[in-house]
């Protein structure tokens, strides 16, 4: 996701995804057919780049991903450059649309998300490959990926990591997990649905071993119960601060973006997934995937409630 230029920041890594605009609709209830919502929300999304401005509220980060040739593309970048992310590795391929996102939430802040991968889904492993070269990776750098990217996109970040270099990876939106090469295995983050749905386990705590087992570790988020930490062998729970919930749309991205940036300050694991925990809940008190983006100020004072 990052790259040290700014003394008072820690470095880090790269964010590897993608950016996009996300209208929200605020309805009634999430829907089975057709039906009419109201209070409709313009704003920036996509997993990656949300995560990457998360990202950037606490370490220099660059984000790596295509958008397309059009106003969307253009208004993009600008809003990334906003945030102090890095865009010299964001591509624009003029063949194609930004991609797009409508999310629809409901009264309890629950969502349901339709995608258009649009420049998204043309992000190749030579991409990839060409962008963490540029960057220049180092060991106190981390990488953060998700599973909306072509796994041969992953397999291209794990044939560029230098030793020492940490790899995050958010496994969502679930399908399947890549067959990780030995050595070159990522710190693994799943919702609990997810983790169940990887691991075929009956519990959360059960997929979290399992899943740990093929990854250098496993965090696994519970929603409003906290997130579990498994490694060494060790299940860890940390629980979450109670909060008013808005919207949920994009906790899941603060969280890995905060995450990886914990990280690079060389915080213990357990350290990391609290203080990231702490910045999702703060996430969902604001319509939008990033209206409730928290400063360490907001993150401070929610600790010391």
């Amino acid at each position: 996701m990052k790259r040290e230029r700014i003394p008072s920041r820690p470095r880090g890594g790269h964010r590897l995804g993608e950016h996009r605009p996300d209208p929200a609709l605020s309805r009634p209830s999430l829907p089975v057919r057709d039906s009419v919502g109201d209070l409709p929300y313009g704003g920036f999304g996509g997993k990656g780049a949300n995560q990457a401005v998360a990202a950037a509220m606490g370490a220099v980060t660059q984000l790596v991903a295509k958008v397309g040739g059009d106003a969307n593309g253009l208004s993009a970048l600008a809003n990334l450059r906003s945030a102090s992310v890095g865009v010299d590795t964001v591509i624009t391929e003029v063949s194609a649309p930004t991609g797009q996102a409508l999310v629809m939430v409901d009264p309890y802040g629950e969502n349901s998300i339709a995608v258009i991968a649009g420049a998204n889904a043309l992000l190749s492993a030579q991409d990839v490959t060409d962008a963490l070269t540029a960057l220049q990776l180092q060991a106190e750098d981390v990488i953060l990926t998700s599973g909306e990217v072509p796994q041969s996109c992953l397999r291209a970040v794990a044939s560029n990591l230098p030793p020492g270099t940490q790899w995050v990876h958010h496994a969502a939106a679930a399908g399947t997990l890549p067959a990780w090469l030995e050595g070159h295995r990522p710190l693994l983050v799943v919702n609990e649905v997810e983790a169940r749905q990887f691991a075929g386990a009956a519990d959360a705590r059960a997929a979290a071993r399992t899943l740990a087992e093929g990854a250098s570790g496993a965090v696994v988020t519970l929603g409003g119960d906290g997130a579990l930490v498994m490694e060494e062998k060790r299940c860890q729970h940390l629980p979450a601060p109670a909060v008013t919930v808005i919207d949920t749309t994009g906790a899941g991205d603060v969280f890995c973006g905060a995450l990886a940036a914990e990280l690079t300050h060389g915080h213990p694991l357990a350290r990391a997934t609290t203080n990231a925990t702490t910045a999702g809940a703060f996430a969902i008190t604001a319509l939008g995937a990033r209206g409730g983006l928290p400063c360490p100020r907001d993150l401070a004072r929610m600790r010391a409630r």
